[in-house]
């Protein structure tokens, strides 16, 4: 879908059917189109939200308004008579709006808004920490899982007793850059560590040593050191001098030399971004003068991020500093603390749905949706099919016994599977499973089938569950139709047919005028000598009785020459501002694109009629409304319009 049609859809649906919040308060028929009634509810609901996001000016009468919806339900009724609406294409983008407007319906608000809190309250804070992680196997058991744990908790005990909590770092940290750091983290904040570590780490207090934590990664033993308020962010430009900390001892020598003389320059008021762009080595920002984007706690190696957090006020520079990646000095440009909460909501909301917190908003929704709808399953049915399955599935061929297990697993609702509605989930997606116990699958994949029939069976059925959904997707519908049709009938009619567009011109020609225009000769003179004997002849041209033509062709002999050409404009046109103070109406001498030109006023007029080139944009605007204004009195004519007075009345008694 293109900008331009996404763009009307929206605008469609805003200025004629959009609504969120809409009650169907009656089902009384306010409106029949051909053989297509129109309730009350429907003109209500979408006349409310209408008058709602009008200005005041815009806000129209229910009798006028009812005019437009006419002519919008017209033109979705061809629509659908034409059957736009039966294309793949309509269908695929209605499915995608959809699946988009479903996202709210599909999720638990309240736990949403409350992990967005909880994460607003710890961008607040930064947390300094260290970890030990005990790495999980892929695919390993939970025997093997358990076995990992009590490892955990004994390593634990050993610090809580008293041993070096780096020591045992480096001794039995699985994660590989403990060899350099000893399990130091450094500060971060909320979205730069998995959820479950973040976690762990924003609510083990101060100097204490958290129980082993679960993630993706293994299970880690987190040791918080220090809680900060948050720094917020700064941005800052930098010149780095590239050297390695291994580099050779002259190469050091050079790279701290350079940088001490570039520091020197910068004292004695060079322009930074300028040296930078000369002497930076970082080819990411050098072109940018040194600049950097925005950046938090976290985002930076720790000695630049504190050098260029040291820095307090905008333009102040740092001495050169030592990075792994060699010698800076960084010039602080902006620096800004957390927003408010309303200020950062949007922001947390996309992390947050990007981030693992979805899973804790998933399953909390899973969870209702259970307790509404009366959620009961079968632990013995579930094992009957634990029994059934062989080593065969661990190869993707295993099939689904024949007959039998037809009792119920689970039902909910007015739903009921069985256990070979399960062990057909489960043949289906036998392709080489991960190696874990039969037991360990099986309970695993029921549990992932579970919750993929409920949802499923949620979404199927939000359009009954929430009248203002399926009042919301029937107007995304008749917005696309709208647009398709319109296209189809109208805009691409009047891009197309050029015969028709020009016809239309020549009928209503009159209506395609100037305002004030100016008229006047431009001369292009060859030389200075020449232009100043032209313009003492253009200035008494007039009096004299003479024509440009004449001048041009007297002036014009060997390589001196002289070009006329007559043309008009605007009063507001850059070629002749403060025409009106000339002299006799000739400008001075000027120098355009090489050439010495001279500009003399001709004449003023009022109301010249348009050549077709210039008037094109406004015709083709008048040709659509003409051609929309005849498909109208032809819809209107092919789907008679039938009002009920009284339902009519009513609204407007009550607006």
């Amino acid at each position: 879908m293109n900008i331009f049609r996404l763009l009307y859809t929206l605008v469609a649906l805003t200025s004629v059917a959009l609504t969120v919040n809409a009650q169907d308060r009656s089902n009384d028929v306010l409106l029949t189109i051909g053989n297509q009634k129109v309730t009350r509810g429907e003109f209500e609901r979408i006349y409310s939200k209408n008058n709602q996001i009008a200005s005041q000016s815009d806000k129209k009468s229910v009798r006028d308004y009812l005019d437009l919806f006419i002519n919008y339900k017209l033109k979705v009724i061809e629509a659908e008579h034409q059957k736009l609406d039966t294309s793949a294409l309509f269908r695929e983008e209605l499915k995608g709006y959809r699946a988009q407007l479903a996202q709210p319906y599909m999720s638990d608000r309240e736990m949403n808004d409350a992990l967005v809190a909880e994460a607003y309250e710890r961008m607040k804070k930064e947390v300094s920490a260290s970890h030990i992680l005990i790495a999980i196997p892929e695919n390993a058991a939970s025997s093997d899982t358990l076995a990992l744990y009590n490892k955990a908790l004994a390593i634990r005990q050993r610090i809580v007793d008293g041993e070096p909590f780096e020591e045992i770092a480096r001794a039995t940290s699985d994660d590989p850059s403990v060899r350099r750091n000893n399990g130091f983290l450094g500060y971060f904040t909320a979205f730069q560590m998995v959820y479950p570590f973040e976690t762990a780490a924003y609510q083990t207090p101060k100097g204490r040593l958290s129980m082993p934590i679960r993630t993706n990664f293994g299970y880690h033993l987190v040791k918080v050191h220090d809680v900060r308020p948050a720094q917020g962010q700064v941005r800052v430009a930098h010149i780095m001098v590239a050297v390695p900390h291994d580099a050779p001892q002259e190469k050091q020598a050079e790279a701290a030399e350079k940088i001490s003389a570039i520091y020197n320059s910068i004292q004695n008021n060079e322009d930074f971004a300028a040296l930078a762009m000369q002497n930076s080595e970082d080819p990411g920002s050098a072109q940018n003068g040194g600049e950097l984007p925005w950046f938090g706690t976290g985002r930076m190696v720790p000695e630049f991020e504190a050098a260029a957090f040291a820095l307090q006020n905008p333009n102040e520079v740092s001495k050169p500093i030592r990075t792994a990646f060699g010698y800076h000095i960084i010039k602080l440009l902006e620096r800004k603390t957390i927003g408010t909460f309303q200020e950062m909501t949007p922001e947390i909301k996309s992390k947050i749905a990007r981030d693992g917190r979805t899973s804790k908003s998933k399953a909390s929704f899973i969870n209702k949706l259970k307790r509404e709808y009366r959620f009961s399953q079968d632990t013995l049915a579930l094992e009957m099919v634990i029994s059934a399955i062989d080593s065969s599935f661990y190869e993707g061929k295993w099939k689904a016994p024949r007959g039998a297990y037809s009792t119920p697993l689970f039902s909910f609702a007015t739903q009921s599977y069985t256990q070979k509605d399960f062990m057909n989930f489960l043949e289906a997606s036998s392709s080489r499973p991960p190696t874990l116990p039969i037991r360990e699958l099986v309970t695993y994949a029921y549990g992932e089938w579970v919750s993929r029939t409920i949802l499923t069976f949620e979404d199927a059925n939000l359009e009954s569950k929430y009248p203002d959904f399926k009042a919301l997707v029937q107007e995304y519908h008749d917005g696309i139709l709208l647009f398709d049709i319109t296209d189809r009938e109208v805009w691409s009619k009047a891009t197309t047919d050029t015969l028709g567009l020009e016809q239309y011109f020549n009928r209503h020609s009159s209506k395609y005028t100037w305002g004030k225009r100016v008229h006047y000769y431009v001369y292009s003179i060859s030389s200075q000598k020449l232009a100043d004997k032209a313009y003492k002849q253009i200035q008494k041209r007039k009096q004299k009785g003479a024509t440009p033509q004449s001048i041009a062709s007297k002036l014009t002999k060997g390589n001196d020459r002289v070009a006329v050409v007559y043309t008009s404009a605007n009063t507001d046109n850059q070629a002749i501002q403060g025409y009106a103070s000339w002299v006799n109406g000739v400008s001075g001498i000027s120098e355009v694109d090489g050439q010495l030109i001279v500009t003399e006023i001709e004449k003023e007029t009022f109301g010249d009629l348009m050549p077709f080139a210039d008037a094109r944009g406004q015709v083709a605007a008048d040709y659509q409304n003409h051609l929309e204004a005849e498909w109208l009195k032809g819809l209107r004519a092919k789907y008679p319009v039938t009002i009920n007075q009284e339902v009519l009345s009513a609204l407007e008694n009550e607006f």
